[in-house]
């Protein structure tokens, strides 16, 4: 069951240095700060951590794609408390 939708443009910084920054709407559906968390992403899972600038840094994930400014991501929340990442553009 998914608990928690939200998209998000990446910013051009987002993209060149690897992160996404979590809007203060949304932060409080992940975890605390360094508390690691999973995330799905293209079949793969990654586990993740949201710093302590309310972002997660998104590097391990270009493996599988590489971001670009623009980039819509859509992130979901389910039920197991994991996550599910995917770029609808």
């Amino acid at each position: 069951m998914i608990i928690m939708e939200f998209e998000k443009s990446l910013s051009s910084s987002e993209a060149k240095y690897k992160y996404l920054g979590l809007p203060k709407k949304i932060r409080s559906e992940f975890p605390v700060k360094d508390e690691i968390f999973q995330v799905k992403f293209k079949e793969k899972i990654y586990k993740m951590k949201v710093n302590n600038k309310d972002c997660i840094m998104i590097t391990q994930l270009y493996d599988a794609h590489q971001f670009q400014e623009s980039d819509l991501i859509k992130i979901v929340k389910n039920d197991d408390m994991g996550f599910s990442f995917s770029v609808i553009r």
